[in-house]
This record gives C-alpha cells, sequence and structure tokens, in this order.
C-alpha cells in the first residue's frame, strides 16, 4: 500500500517542511514519492512559463531536501488541482495519499476527490509528528461488519508494513438520544466491540476498545483530544456522499476537532 505515495504540495513552507517529514519515513519504508503542483491558469499566456519555474524550484527543492537513495518524481501540469491532480493518482497508480493541511477545510475537496488511502498530515504547535505515528493508534469504526472488516484489513496492511507493534483502540460512539433504551445500547456496544477487538487481537496483541455515550459530535473528538492518540483511523464511504465516514455525521467534528495525524481508508 505504501508502495508510491503522492504528495500534493503547494510551495508553503508548511508543505516543503511536511515533505521533508514525508521523505525521510518513506525511505523506511522503500516507498516511492510523487510530488505534484498545479498551478492556476490565472496567469494567462506566462502560465507554461510559471510551470516551467515552478518546477525548477521545486525539483532544486526536492535535490536539496529528499535523501539519494529515495526515488522520487516532480510533476508540475496547469489547471484545476480537484481535476488534475486526481488523474494523475490514478495515471501515475499512485497507491497511498499524504496530504498536509494546516486547515483540514482547505483539503476537503481534494479527500473527496481521491479515492485513496490517505494520511492528512497536521503539525502541532509547528511540529510535525516525531517517531512513529503507529505507536498508539484509535480506530473509530460503527460496527458495520462489512466497512469495519475492509477497514481493519487496510489497517492490517499498514500496520504490517510500517514494522511497528502499536496500542490499538477501537472507539465507537452512542448518542443517547433515549434515556430508557441508553444502557442497552451503551451494552449492545460493547458487546459487539469486544468481539471486534478478540479477532484484532489476533494480528495486533495490544488491542483495546472504547465506548463512548453522549452526542458524537462532542464526545468523540473531546475523547480524541484527551486520549492523545499518535494517529487517528476512520473509513470514508464511497457509495454515499463521499464525506460521510463511518462514524456518520460525526466525521467533520471527529476531524477538525483534533490535531493528530488522520488515516482514511475508503470503504463500500
Amino acid at each position: 500500500m505504501l508502495r508510491r505515495i503522492l504528495f500534493p504540495i503547494d510551495m508553503t513552507d508548511f508543505s516543503k517542511e511536511a515533505l521533508r517529514w514525508l521523505s525521510q519515513r518513506a525511505l523506511l519504508h522503500q516507498s516511492d514519492i510523487l510530488v505534484v503542483h498545479v498551478v492556476s491558469p490565472s496567469a494567462g499566456i506566462h502560465t507554461p512559463q510559471l510551470v516551467q519555474e515552478i518546477e525548477a524550484a521545486l525539483n532544486d527543492f526536492c535535490l536539496q531536501n529528499i535523501p539519494g537513495e529515495l526515488f522520487y518524481k516532480v510533476m508540475v501540469a496547469a489547471g484545476d488541482p480537484l481535476k488534475i491532480i486526481p488523474e494523475i493518482a490514478v495515471s501515475e497508480k499512485c497507491t497511498f495519499a499524504v496530504l498536509p493541511a494546516q486547515n483540514v477545510a482547505e483539503i476537503t475537496p481534494l479527500v473527496r476527490r481521491l479515492a485513496l488511502p490517505q494520511l492528512i498530515l497536521r503539525s502541532k504547535d509547528g511540529f510535525f509528528p516525531g517517531g512513529d505515528i503507529y505507536k498508539n493508534i484509535a480506530v473509530a469504526i460503527d460496527l458495520s461488519p462489512g466497512r469495519t472488516d475492509a477497514m481493519l484489513n487496510e489497517l492490517r496492511d499498514i500496520i504490517s508494513q510500517s514494522g511497528s507493534t502499536p496500542h490499538l483502540t477501537l472507539v465507537h460512539g452512542v448518542p443517547l438520544d433515549d434515556a430508557e433504551d441508553s444502557q442497552i445500547l451503551i451494552n449492545a456496544a460493547e458487546g459487539a466491540l469486544e468481539v471486534v477487538a478478540q479477532d484484532v487481537s489476533q494480528w495486533n496483541p495490544d488491542t483495546s476498545f472504547q465506548v463512548v455515550s453522549g452526542e458524537p459530535e462532542v464526545e468523540l473528538p473531546l475523547w480524541i483530544k484527551n486520549t492523545a492518540p499518535s494517529l487517528l483511523v476512520v473509513g470514508l464511504s464511497t457509495q454515499r456522499e463521499l464525506w460521510q465516514l463511518i462514524v456518520g455525521s460525526t466525521a467533520e467534528p471527529l476531524i477538525e476537532g483534533t490535531t493528530c495525524p488522520v488515516l482514511i481508508f475508503p470503504t463500500a
């Protein structure tokens, strides 16, 4: 899965630092990196010249900042990034994407268009995550067997390739709309999560589960913030609205309300 990584870059200092961060980890995983920048055609007749200038500058930056033993490719094009970047991802056979984001809302449209496993990379207090981002993983699941199994299988592959032995917490939110039925719902969710956790423990022994009760849009982001995992994992449904994650309407608050990296898997 980590064989060929798409990295859209906007040439800001933030995205350049994110590329440095990625190149060190890609080297460990023996991955290739495709560095893509899309120029707005608003420059008119000067657009081709601008493409050439940015391509030269980006090649220089990569030459100076990416380890020589790591294979990478630079592509600069002009047009609509929401159209061009997904097309490049397909034509270049990318298997994964890393999206640097200072503001998640700014990259949400691209996240919607990329039908790839992708990592939303953010910094906290000006620093990108150090060490192993797979050491303490929180996985938000909705307990739908098909989507849950598909996402956990993808996660298993990622962990296997990373060489990590993480602590993994399966988390599920239970809304308490009806006080009379709330405990029944919590008990049912705990029972279902326990079964999933037992299955996951066969390939990742250090696995636990947590049911978070209350308003999911509020309580799940708060739980993530307080727990401070090194990575949050969610699933992205490609069958409904593309931003409908398997945690349903809590998706955007869950991602935007946390600061850790977010790993997104497309699911049916």
